[in-house]
């Protein structure tokens, strides 16, 4: 069901989807979609934070997944994967794009979502030995400097396309990485 609602939601907006639309191509009655999630609202609650652990398990993959590697190349890593899975979700991606007409509950895990992946970053970043003595809010801080861009880029890149998660990842990295270098010296 949320695989449909995400494809949904993506394809039409919250506003003009109907619970009729994703119950048919679910292949369920209304009814039953209703008994799970409560309401419209609920259930694309339901598919962002669907989403939200997705993209918080990609992040953490690639954290691990090779941590012999330099520690700009783990950023790269982990940032490629945030590029990655917006790549592979990308009606998700479109229903975060219009957050401004998200309400209650989705509007909320849309925050939850910056919320995880910011600290996600901002822990991988203190875990390196070069950054271990950076204060934590200056750290979180700098996490969200560089969701932002991610977030920017990504949104361009849905308008431009031809620049592969690779490509994007090395821009936000040599721009924040020069950035975090230059605090790690000091």
């Amino acid at each position: 069901m949320l695989e449909v609602a995400e494809r949904v939601f993506g394809a039409n907006g919250f506003h003009a989807t109907t619970m009729d639309e994703i119950a048919e191509q679910v292949g369920v009655t209304k009814p039953l979609i209703y008994d799970y999630f409560g309401s419209k609202e609920g259930l694309l609650a339901a598919t962002i934070e669907r989403a939200r652990h997705q993209l918080l398990d990609a992040l953490i993959t690639a954290w691990d997944s090779d941590a012999e590697a330099a520690p700009r190349e783990r950023v790269a890593a982990v940032i490629t994967a945030f590029f990655t899975f917006i790549d592979e979700h990308e009606q998700a991606f479109a229903l975060l794009r219009t957050e401004g007409s998200l309400i209650g509950e989705a509007a909320a895990s849309v925050e939850r979502i910056r919320q995880q992946t910011a600290k996600a970053l901002a822990e991988g970043i203190t875990m390196l030995p070069e950054f271990a003595d950076l204060a934590p809010g200056r750290v979180v801080a700098l996490a969200e400097v560089m969701i932002g861009g991610i977030e920017r880029l990504a949104v361009y890149r849905s308008a431009h396309p031809g620049i592969t998660s690779d490509e994007a990842a090395e821009l936000v990295v040599t721009m924040a990485w020069d950035g975090l270098g230059s605090l790690a010296r000091a």
